[in-house]
């Protein structure tokens, strides 16, 4: 064995310092997070142990339809959950299938040609390669939408007299909402750009590292690491650019007015 186990009592030690720091924190400012921390943790937990054991049956019995229903789940749950958070947005129904639009369109082009020509699993739908690398990009894009939809909605709520003046003075959609758009675009940007200068100095990514620690040797689980981290970028762009135009679209009506959400 090629990596320290952690027994599962020793879990108990992080769950109880969770608890402690946690706590501690949302009572001395007053947050009223307690109940949340304590439930997030456990449900945590409880799901990741539950997609564990299911990991393990689906490594042990690949098959190409159960890898595309993992992939399809996953998309489903990221689209719902981006719609979530945007408060200030239209309704789920609505929102949710443009939300599933637009992180499928950056996962795809993330995903597809590394697959196809960098990594190039054998067989092509090798679990252990797919579940947990397409894991990663669709959070990733599934907080990027997220963010860029709250943003823009916001945005054109608070600044609905300007919009409306620039649309009075002949401007289209487009130029109307620019600033909105590209502050929210920046703002779902930053965290990637971040991590991409700061790689390696200030943080050990959660793959490479992981790698490392299972055994695999630093130069190969670097080059993985180097692949991932384009993604995101690639995943991050083109989710949130899809995002940002189709919250346009659902803004302004076919003549060009700025819709009341």
């Amino acid at each position: 064995m090629s990596y320290l186990d952690i027994a599962p009592w020793r879990l108990l030690v992080v769950f109880a310092l969770l608890l402690v720091a946690s706590l501690v924190v949302s009572r001395r400012a007053n947050l009223g997070l307690g109940k949340d921390l304590v439930v997030g943790a456990v449900r945590g937990a409880v799901q990741l142990l539950a997609v564990g054991y299911f990991l393990l049956v689906l490594f042990g019995h690949q098959r190409p339809e159960w890898v595309f229903l993992v992939l399809v789940v996953m998309l489903a749950v990221a689209a719902w959950t981006s719609a979530r958070r945007v408060a200030s947005g239209p309704s789920r129904r609505i929102l949710v299938p443009r939300a599933l639009l637009a992180i499928g369109a950056g996962s795809a082009l993330a995903l597809v040609p590394v697959f196809a020509l960098v990594i190039a699993p054998t067989p092509w739908f090798d679990a252990r390669y797919v579940i947990p690398i397409s894991g990663m990009i669709v959070a990733n894009a599934m907080n990027v939408v997220a963010l860029v939809n709250e943003r823009i909605f916001a945005g054109a709520k608070n600044d609905r007299a300007e919009i409306e003046q620039w649309l009075a003075l002949g401007a289209t959609p487009k130029q109307a909402l620019a600033r909105q758009v590209r502050d929210s675009l920046r703002a779902a940007l930053i965290p990637t750009i971040n991590g991409l200068l700061t790689v390696g100095l200030v943080s050990l990514p959660g793959m490479m590292t992981g790698q490392i620690v299972s055994g695999t040797a630093p130069e190969h689980a670097i080059r993985y690491q180097i692949v991932i981290m384009y993604q995101l970028v690639i995943v991050a762009a083109v989710s949130g650019g899809t995002a940002a135009y189709l919250a346009r679209r659902m803004l302004f009506t076919a003549r060009d007015q700025l819709r009341r959400l």
